[in-house]
């Protein structure tokens, strides 16, 4: 079983949730990246939202290609972890980044992997019954409204971590600027 067992992402995940300047966990991003996407399931339970059977193909499609996409930047990040990085103050920082970072695409392919498995199920049940209406039900529906609203959140900040990757690569001077000014 330790080889399935994806506890260890979520932990880590979760751990990166934390306030730099003090080293404890953020209630705020806590709320943000947990409470948010709650609050709209517990809305879409309220409201008695249920998907389409169209919807939940979209879904499907979307998830399935995010997982991928994922996947394959998770492999750049890790070829990015792989390079030199030169020893000075920002060295450990960066280290750290890069580790957070391929923890929060972890969870995300976790969470889009979680999403197909959830679509897939509610399909072929609409597809096994032709007589039931054309919704998935409204436990699946909640909990598809959960994770889609989490994996958007944790995307965006992925989005903000690349973002600030690059621009730090491409601000900082590399070696060779630093032998040509010596």
């Amino acid at each position: 079983m330790s080889k399935i067992d994806v506890l260890p992402i979520v932990v880590r995940h979760f751990d990166t949730l934390r306030d730099h300047s003090t080293g404890k966990l953020s209630s705020v991003d806590i709320v943000v990246f947990f409470g948010i996407p709650l609050a709209a399931s517990l809305a879409a339970f309220h409201y008695r939202l249920t998907l389409t059977s169209d919807a939940l193909n979209a879904i499907l499609a979307s998830f399935s290609i995010f997982a991928a996409l994922l996947l394959n930047l998770l492999l750049l990040v890790y070829t990015r972890a792989g390079e030199d990085v030169r020893p000075d103050i920002f060295s450990a920082n960066i280290k750290q980044f890069i580790r957070e970072l391929s923890e929060n695409i972890e969870f995300a392919v976790l969470v889009s992997v979680f999403v197909v498995i959830c679509s897939l199920i509610a399909v072929v049940t609409l597809k096994a019954d032709p007589g039931k209406a054309p919704h998935a039900t409204l436990t699946v529906s909640v909990i598809l409204v959960y994770l889609t609203s989490n994996f958007l959140l944790t995307l965006l900040m992925v989005l903000k971590r690349i973002h600030a990757m690059l621009v730090e690569k491409l601000d900082r001077p590399s070696s060779s600027t630093m032998k040509k000014a010596s």
